[in-house]
């Protein structure tokens, strides 16, 4: 059979390179705080109410590091924990751009600060965004005593966010259901106040699905914006059913996000858990890394 000089150059075409696999929620903290958080259970609430358990797992960069060799991932996303207290967001804010430049951009750096303190806020966010870091968060509005409500506040924090070029990860809850370690009143009503102060222009992660948000993307004000809001699968199967991967791929089309809310869950569970969820392959491919890339998470 005789092919054209165009078949034969398609024939010849490599196919098409899948983007790298990228976890968009992971958690780092320093050895110190590991091995010792005791001491950090007296000095924070929220950690304290998250980490009481001791069997609750705590991970380093050099575990992080390791998961992601065991599972295929070849980016993650690092926060640190969403202290109150600014010299601990400073400290772990340092430790995660550490383990960033070491890692040659497998490990794409988040810094922390409690937005309630915009003085604070404003200089650790600009230093952290001359040392690399690409986002603020993994931001826990009840446990830092971000009063979402006040509008001015946090028009002012997002306007800070906005001029340093910074995505925003925010922890959100759904606001129906069961209680667990970590669920808070950050549910898609408490939102509001922030998406009319982003006016979609800023990019927003929120994780764990966003609570639920995106069901109200039906309503044309609510999509209006909420064009730039992402959605990670973060913690997925604690609080919903597979068919919550195909639900939000419909709702939110190209801003689904691979999270595996790592050391609370392995990489290598979350994975597994997201390619058994039986979507196309390409929105799989877009889940664990196209849509991450496209929205500034991918290898500089």
């Amino acid at each position: 059979m005789r092919h054209s000089p165009d078949t034969d150059a398609r024939l010849e075409r490599p196919p098409p390179a899948r983007p790298p696999i990228i976890d968009a929620h992971t958690h780092v903290v320093p050895a110190d705080v590991a091995n010792a958080r005791g001491r950090r259970r007296q000095a924070d609430l929220w950690f304290r109410r998250l980490y009481r358990d001791d069997r609750r797992t705590l991970a380093t960069a050099d575990d992080l590091r390791r998961g992601m060799r065991r599972s295929g991932v070849q980016v993650s996303v690092a926060f640190g924990f969403a202290w109150r207290d600014p010299g601990m967001c400073r400290a772990n804010n340092d430790y995660v751009l550490d383990a960033a430049r070491a890692a040659g951009g497998r490990i794409v750096p988040f810094c922390v600060a409690p937005p309630g303190d915009l003085d604070f806020a404003a200089a650790e966010l600009q230093r952290c965004r001359a040392l690399g870091a690409v986002g603020v968060g993994e931001l826990f509005p009840d446990g830092q005593g971000w009063n979402l409500a006040d509008r001015s506040g946090v028009t002012a924090f997002v306007n800070l966010v906005r001029d340093l070029g910074l995505i925003l990860s925010l922890h959100t809850s759904e606001p129906l259901g069961h209680a667990y370690p970590g669920k808070d009143g950050t549910t898609p009503a408490a939102l509001w106040p922030l998406l009319e102060a982003a006016e979609g222009a800023v990019p927003i992660i929120l994780a764990h699905w966003g609570g639920g948000l995106a069901f109200y993307e039906l309503m044309p004000e609510v999509h209006q914006l909420t064009r730039n809001v992402f959605y990670d699968s973060s913690a997925s199967h604690l609080l919903y059913r597979p068919g919550i991967y195909r639900q939000m791929q419909a709702l939110a089309p190209g801003r689904v996000l691979f999270g595996s809310d790592y050391p609370l869950v392995r990489q290598s569970r979350a994975l597994r858990l997201a390619r058994s969820a039986g979507l196309p392959d390409d929105a799989l491919a877009d889940l664990l890394g196209g849509n991450a890339a496209r929205a500034g998470l991918g290898v500089p």
